[in-house]
């Protein structure tokens, strides 16, 4: 009996840990759809068919699921976007690739509502705390990779030396939000357009080491970045 006491206290962690990960991915979708606000110990313990005191077991305090959920929030952003794009070489490629996957995930609905952080960016940026603190982190990491990427581009000659990579950071996230907006209000070709906004400006900020054909069209610019880096 007492050998198998690891296993049974093995087991229990384990069955722990998926009910934890069962009631973040319910407070991601809630928290997507109707903001961080939305989330409470009382709504999830019914939704998972849970009592109150065991969900609290998990969590302790709102504030903890809450920082949970944006933690579950940023990595699932990470995966859709970051990381996707690292699959891309570095320079104006990736620079694109950012953008490009950024619109794909609000294509393809990666979180069940709105973009979790743009909502969440708004309803906390003027106040203090962890979760606001934890919410800034995210929305900088964020800006961090575009800027990051514009310097990369530089270095290897393709964006212009004297353009300014944190205005340029800003820029770009600015027209990203800026087309979800309008996404959201029903306009079926704003992502679409987006993507043509995003190239314009890729455009004016690029060397002659990159040929002007290449940013006719998205379709262009897309066979371009393939050819060279085959």
């Amino acid at each position: 009996m007492r050998k198998r006491a690891p296993k049974a206290a093995g087991d229990k962690v384990l069955k722990g840990d998926a009910t934890r990960r069962a009631i973040v991915g319910r407070a991601l979708k809630i928290a997507a759809a109707e903001g961080l606000a939305a989330l409470t110990i009382g709504r999830l313990a019914g939704d998972l068919g849970m009592s109150k005191s065991g969900l609290f077991a998990h969590f302790r305090s709102k504030r903890t699921l809450e920082l949970a959920t944006i933690d579950r929030a940023r990595d699932v952003f990470a995966s859709a976007v970051s990381i996707s794009a690292e699959d891309s070489p570095e320079g104006i490629g990736r620079l694109w690739s950012l953008c490009h996957f950024w619109l794909r995930h609000v294509e393809e609905r990666v979180f069940a509502g709105s973009y979790f952080f743009a909502g969440a960016f708004f309803e906390y940026a003027q106040q203090s705390g962890p979760v606001p603190d934890r919410i800034r982190g995210a929305t900088r990491e964020w800006l961090a990779a575009l800027k990051r990427a514009v310097k990369q581009a530089q270095k290897l000659g393709e964006i212009e030396r004297n353009a300014n990579a944190e205005r340029t950071a800003f820029e770009l996230n600015g027209l990203l939000v800026g087309a979800h907006w309008t996404h959201l209000v029903g306009d079926h070709e704003a992502l679409r357009k987006a993507r043509a906004a995003v190239l314009s400006k890729l455009r004016s900020l690029a060397t002659r080491e990159i040929p002007l054909k290449a940013f006719e069209s998205v379709r262009d610019f897309r066979a371009y970045l393939k050819e060279r880096h085959r």
